[in-house]
C-alpha cells in the first residue's frame, strides 16, 4: 500500500468518525430532552397559558405565541433593510470605500455577541425610549432581534442576487428597461427563492434567541392581546397592546424552569425546549424545501 492510498484511508476514517460523533451527540441531546419532556408534553400544558395554570409554570401557550410574534415581527422589520442594503451593494454602489465600510460593519454586526445587543436594547429601547416602546415590551424585543438577524438576511440576499445570470439583466437593458425596472422585474423575482430562504432561517435564528429577549421583551404569563388602553405614561397617551406590553418566549421559559426549580417542574422546561427545537427544525425544513424547489426549478 503506497503512502497516498494510506493517507486517503486515514482521512476517510477520520471524516466518518467525526460525522458519527456529531450524529451521536445530536441523538443523545435530543433523546435526553425528549425523555425528560414527555411528562409535560400534554395538550393541556401546550395549549394553556401560564396565567390560567395553577402556580408558577404549568402552561406554554403564552410562550409559544410570544415566540412566534417576536420571530415573525423581527423578520418583517429587518426584511426591507436587508434586501435594500443587498440591492444597493450589488447593483448600485461602486466598488469603493463605502462598500467596504458597509460590508465591514455588517461583519461586525454578525459577529457581535447577542448579550451585547441585549444590553444595547436594555439601555436604549427599554430605559431611554420607555415612553415610546413601553420599556420591556414586544416592540423592544422585535427591534433588538431585527438588529440581530439583519446581517444574516442581508448576506443571504446578496448571495441570491449574485446567483442571477448577468445575461438576463443585459437582455432587459437591451429591451429598453432601466436599472430599477430590471431589478424589480428581473433580479428580485429570479433571486426570490434565495431571499426567502434567508428570511426563513432568520425566523429560526430569532426564535431560539434568549439573551436579547430577556433584556428587551421581558416576560408575561398572559397570551398577547390586541387592544388600546389610555395611559398617560406613553408619548401619545395610550398603550397599544401587545406592542408596548411584556411578552413571553420559549427560551425564557426554559431559563425560568432552571432558575426556579422549586417552583417549576423541570420537565416543563424540557417540554419548552422540545417545542422550541421542533419549531426551529420545522422552519429549517421549510428552508430546505425552498432550496430544493429552487434547484429543480
Amino acid at each position: 500500500m503506497n503512502l497516498r492510498k494510506a493517507e486517503g484511508i486515514l482521512f476517510k476514517a477520520i471524516s466518518y468518525t467525526a460525522a458519527a460523533l456529531t450524529i451521536t451527540a445530536l441523538i443523545l441531546i435530543l433523546g435526553r430532552i425528549t425523555l425528560e419532556a414527555i411528562p409535560s408534553l400534554t395538550p393541556e400544558i401546550i395549549l394553556t397559558p401560564e396565567s390560567e395554570a395553577k402556580g408558577f409554570g404549568g402552561g406554554l401557550a403564552n410562550a409559544i405565541v410570544g415566540t412566534i410574534f417576536l420571530s415573525l415581527g423581527s423578520t418583517i422589520l429587518a426584511a426591507p433593510f436587508a434586501v435594500g442594503t443587498a440591492i444597493y451593494l450589488k447593483r448600485y454602489a461602486k466598488n469603493g470605500k463605502m462598500v467596504h465600510i458597509i460590508s465591514f460593519m455588517l461583519d461586525v454586526m454578525s459577529g457581535t455577541p447577542s448579550i451585547v445587543l441585549g444590553i444595547f436594547a436594555l439601555m436604549l429601547l427599554v430605559y431611554s425610549l420607555n415612553s415610546i416602546t413601553g420599556g420591556f415590551s414586544m416592540i423592544s424585543g422585535v427591534i433588538a432581534l431585527a438588529i440581530l438577524i439583519l446581517p444574516v438576511m442581508e448576506r443571504a440576499a446578496e448571495a441570491a442576487i449574485d446567483s442571477v445570470p448577468v445575461d438576463i439583466e443585459h437582455a432587459s437593458y437591451a429591451l429598453g428597461a432601466n436599472k430599477w425596472e430590471t431589478i424589480k422585474l428581473i433580479t428580485v423575482p429570479y433571486a426570490l427563492s434565495g431571499i426567502l430562504t434567508g428570511f426563513v432561517l432568520s425566523v429560526g435564528r430569532a426564535a431560539e434567541e434568549s439573551a436579547v429577549v430577556i433584556l428587551s421583551a421581558g416576560y408575561s404569563q398572559f397570551i398577547p392581546e390586541f387592544r388600546i388602553a389610555p395611559n398617560e405614561k406613553f408619548i401619545f397617551g395610550v398603550k397599544i397592546y401587545p406592542f408596548q406590553d411584556l411578552i413571553a418566549a420559549l427560551p425564557v421559559t426554559v431559563y425560568h424552569s432552571f432558575e426556579f426549580p422549586h417552583l417549576v417542574d423541570p420537565s416543563e422546561g424540557f417540554a419548552a425546549a422540545f417545542v422550541l427545537i421542533a419549531i426551529v427544525m420545522f422552519i429549517n425544513a421549510i428552508a430546505r424545501v425552498i432550496v430544493w424547489r429552487r434547484r429543480i426549478g
